[in-house]
């Protein structure tokens, strides 16, 4: 890899059939309608392609913002169907005596053990879609990088409040805790 300045001119992987590809990447922060997105199928040209393309990347941000949030709601729905507080409330001992791994697999109801499969599974994608982001970031396309960030801010605003209230306790009901 040669660098020249702060652009990546080749990029020339070995292939099965001596033929060779060559690449260019930016290595800084450019504004154009015309690069690559993720996949080689994905090449933009055009700046509708580009306008779309920004609005996917923005609503995948929006979604895992959203998807962050749906696990927090699910981590608060396990904790309660284990009996256990989910607030800060220090003085409230979990009514469903010592929380173990078997209470936690083999509770009164198999609602606990079907929240961690799904949580698992949600965790896989989170991930994924977390280095899908990473990597469209590292495109530098300016317009791309601002629809992310944008994108994760407006899903913070729309789904960041459920944390909040799951960490101080306001979705409880009245008995749940101390007064």
């Amino acid at each position: 890899m040669a660098h020249a300045g702060h652009m990546v001119t080749d990029m020339s992987p070995t292939m099965g059939d001596n033929s060779s590809m060559t690449m260019e990447m930016q290595m800084y922060f450019y504004f154009s309608t015309s690069m690559t997105l993720l996949f080689q199928s994905w090449d933009i040209s055009t700046v509708q392609g580009l306008i779309g393309s920004i609005f996917a990347m923005l609503f995948l941000s929006i979604f895992y913002e959203g998807l962050k949030s749906f696990r927090e709601y699910l981590m608060h729905v396990a904790v309660k169907s284990l009996g256990a507080p989910s607030n800060s409330c220090s003085d409230v001992k979990p009514t469903a005596g010592k929380l173990t791994w078997r209470a936690i697999f083999l509770g009164k109801s198999k609602l606990s053990l079907l929240i961690h499969v799904i949580q698992s599974i949600l965790q896989v994608i989170q991930v994924g879609v977390a280095y899908l982001l990473m990597l469209a970031v590292m495109t530098f396309n300016g317009w791309i990088f601002l629809a992310i960030v944008f994108g994760s801010g407006i899903g913070y605003l729309i789904f960041g409040w459920t944390k909040f209230l799951y960490r101080v306790g306001l979705t409880q009901d009245s008995n749940d805790c101390c007064n």
